[in-house]
């Protein structure tokens, strides 16, 4: 039978939010080389100028990448503040 130690499962999923948060801030990077902008700068231009599909594309496939850095960035701070908890 495993036995995993709480401190080192605790670690674990650490390094893993670290890793995923660092593979979406460069997806995030690129969209930003890729456009010039910020993806708050990107969206207003986005509104305002004519309809184009591929920017939407990446607009919304941008958003959720900015959806899942600021999930990871919580994720990250409850488990330094120890708000968790082992099920």
């Amino acid at each position: 039978m495993l036995i995993l130690d709480k401190e080192k499962a605790i670690d674990f999923y650490s390094l893993t939010c670290m890793y995923e948060l660092h593979a979406i801030k460069e997806k995030i990077r690129l969209f930003e080389k890729k456009y010039g902008k910020n993806f708050e700068q990107f969206e207003l231009a986005l509104k305002k100028g004519k309809e184009n599909f591929a920017k939407w594309d990446d607009f919304m496939q941008w958003k959720a990448y900015e959806k899942t850095h600021e999930s990871l960035i919580r994720q990250k701070a409850q488990i330094k503040n120890g708000d968790y908890k082992i099920s």
